[in-house]
């Protein structure tokens, strides 16, 4: 979701405006839930995805109108309506509400969507907020973004009380949403950090795992022991990269919480049975070890004989990855990011 982000700032400061498609409301079975997002450029390349398909054609063809009326829309879709247009095809059983909204070149836009992107980035979470003036079909959107730290930015400005009752409200739902508040509705949008994937080895099987974890909604952290492996030029899409000299306190410093995943993919047994003691010692919410059972099983003993609880063990995906027979080192990233996305989806239902 950062690269979005990022792209509509981009975009601003070119003096290029966009619109931008975010699924405010779903029940039901739906192509994707509410905070999906993708921006339509001028012209008709999109960023992102709203769950493809008949539906997202007509989005896209109802946002490049917003380039000419420069105002925003709300399209309401019944996908139980068997009466539905034939071109439309919607039958996946829901209900979906897309905002449809012109981003213009101004001075609040830009700084709202810098604001977006900074906190984004910095793994902080952050409230998105769009005022709503005017009927569905023509809107009025004012912008505001209010920051973990108190800080706001924006167009508009919102009293403490209704700051409050914004908070609130994001807290209860999550996701992108519609709230009516004294005759006006807002689009409230909590933007929460990414769950952040820790990839210990730079070496072809964690190239691999890098590339595909940010195009699926994770921040990616690579940490290897050798400077001459661990570089932004072999990770480009990883969101950091660590030098760790002899695998030495890995994970000082870092906010390794609940939401956090540790892979551990380094060039050895030793350096992975030292990598995966310490990651025993942090709240990481999931952590997987490349290896075969019998790698497995030498390293668990190793580490009871040093003092590691077996039952923590029970803690560790090994061999990590969904069973794919997985054999590249692209097949095997394939495999460790479908259970990476199998855990998350798990954990958010839980939450």
């Amino acid at each position: 979701m950062l690269s979005l982000w990022s792209d509509i700032f981009r975009c601003l400061q070119r003096g290029e405006a966009v619109v931008v498609a975010t699924v405010v409301q779903n029940s039901g079975s739906t192509p994707r839930t509410s905070g999906s997002k993708m921006v339509v450029y001028s012209d008709g390349r999109i960023s992102g995805t709203i769950g493809g398909g008949a539906l997202e054609g007509d989005v896209i063809r109802s946002a490049l109108n917003r380039y000419s009326t420069r105002n925003a829309g709300v399209r309401s879709y019944d996908l139980t309506d068997t009466a539905a247009p034939d071109d439309l095809d919607l039958i996946c059983g829901g209900r979906m509400q897309v905002l449809i909204e012109y981003v213009p070149v101004d001075d609040a836009s830009l700084e709202v969507y810098r604001v977006l992107k900074d906190e984004i980035r910095t793994l902080r979470p952050v409230l998105f907020v769009r005022r709503l003036v005017g009927d569905d079909n023509h809107l009025e959107t004012d912008l505001a973004v209010l920051t973990a730290g108190g800080e706001r930015a924006g167009s508009i400005s919102l009293p403490a009380d209704l700051v409050a009752t914004l908070r609130g409200h994001a807290a209860d739902c999550r996701s992108a949403s519609m709230l009516a508040v004294d005759d006006l509705r807002y689009i409230v949008e909590p933007i929460l950090p990414a769950e952040t994937v820790y990839v210990v080895g730079a070496g072809h099987v964690s190239r691999e795992i890098a590339r595909l974890t940010g195009r699926v909604g994770f921040a990616t952290v690579v940490i290897d022991d050798r400077p001459e492996f661990a570089t932004e030029e072999r990770f480009p899409s990883a969101d950091a990269v660590l030098v760790r000299p002899d695998y030495d306190q890995v994970f000082a410093g870092l906010d390794v919480d609940a939401d956090s995943c540790i892979v551990i993919v380094t060039r050895g047994h030793r350096f992975d049975r030292q990598v995966l003691a310490q990651a025993l010692q942090t709240n990481a919410g999931y952590i997987g070890m490349i290896g075969s059972s019998r790698k497995r099983d030498t390293v668990y003993g190793a580490l009871i004989e040093e003092g590691i609880d077996p039952d923590d063990l029970d803690r560790v995906h090994c061999p990590v990855g969904l069973d794919i027979e997985a054999e590249t080192p692209a097949e095997i990233a394939v495999s460790i990011v479908a259970q990476l996305i199998r855990h998350r989806a798990r954990q958010r239902a839980n939450a």
